[in-house]
């Protein structure tokens, strides 16, 4: 599989992380694995298949940042298009908290009614990739004329963690923004739909995962980004890919 990102409009960066493209080349392969990992971005996906040289959607889906894995075949698949979200975004975008998408799976249609379904379409049968990341960047805009009103705080505060991955002291960082440790912990959810500890450890596991090739060794790539022994990196990987580093990456050819 190629897989393709294109960066978001300058008006869409503080909330869109990256769109991106998967494609299969030639003939799919029918016992192909799509693996799912630990995700502090909400991802919105378009997945097709080619019939007589036509797009036909196979399913629309939007998942939630997720502490859990899994995988699923992906047999039938020609292309994999979609988008991936900051989840201070989602209220914005789709009128609901982070938390309520915590681990959820649901279709376009099921999240956003009879918006979700004219979106879909106007995906479905737009030309070129190029064609759909301007729907979906006019969407969002549109969404966020409608309704953004920004936690200033919260929204620095993830960056903030996105930025400083090894060095997270949640009690500093409360202190950093001048509240209590459980309110800016019942703020930071709110916002990120974990909590600062539970956001921070996904956020370094796709760390590794997404810049393993900057470093020498995965173990350079561990403690670069703030994991303390071997044991440590293990576990946190076994827990938000299902697999051992090694064998996730000898399966998943990621």
């Amino acid at each position: 599989m190629s897989y393709t990102v294109i960066r978001p409009c300058r008006e869409l960066q503080d909330f869109v992380s990256h769109f991106w493209v998967g494609n299969w080349s030639g003939e799919p392969v029918a016992d192909s694995t799509y693996y799912l990992t630990a995700n502090s971005l909400t991802e919105l996906a378009f997945a097709f298949e080619y019939t007589a040289g036509h797009p036909e959607l196979l399913f629309s889906s939007v998942q939630g940042q997720t502490n859990q894995h899994g995988q699923f075949a992906a047999g039938d698949f020609y292309e994999l298009f979609g988008v991936s979200l900051f989840s201070y975004a989602i209220p914005c975008f789709f009128d609901v908290s982070p938390d309520a998408l915590n681990n959820q799976f649901v279709s376009v249609e099921t999240l956003l009614g009879n918006v979700g379904n004219e979106l879909t379409e106007r995906i479905v049968t737009a030309a070129t990739t190029e064609e759909r990341v301007n729907i979906l960047s006019a969407f969002f805009i549109a969404q966020l004329k409608k309704r953004y009103h920004e936690d200033r705080q919260m929204i620095e505060a993830v960056r903030y963690i996105r930025r400083n991955i090894p060095q997270l002291n949640v009690n500093d960082l409360s202190a950093e923004f001048c509240l209590s440790q459980k309110q800016f912990e019942r703020r930071f959810k709110a916002f990120a739909g974990f909590n600062p500890k539970m956001y921070s450890r996904i956020v370094r596991f796709e760390s590794v995962l997404h810049h393993r090739n900057h470093y020498p060794s995965l173990t350079e790539a561990a403690y670069a980004n703030g994991y303390y022994d071997q044991a440590h990196f293990i576990h946190d990987f076994k827990k938000f890919s299902g697999y051992s580093p090694q064998k996730f990456f000898r399966l998943s050819k990621y």
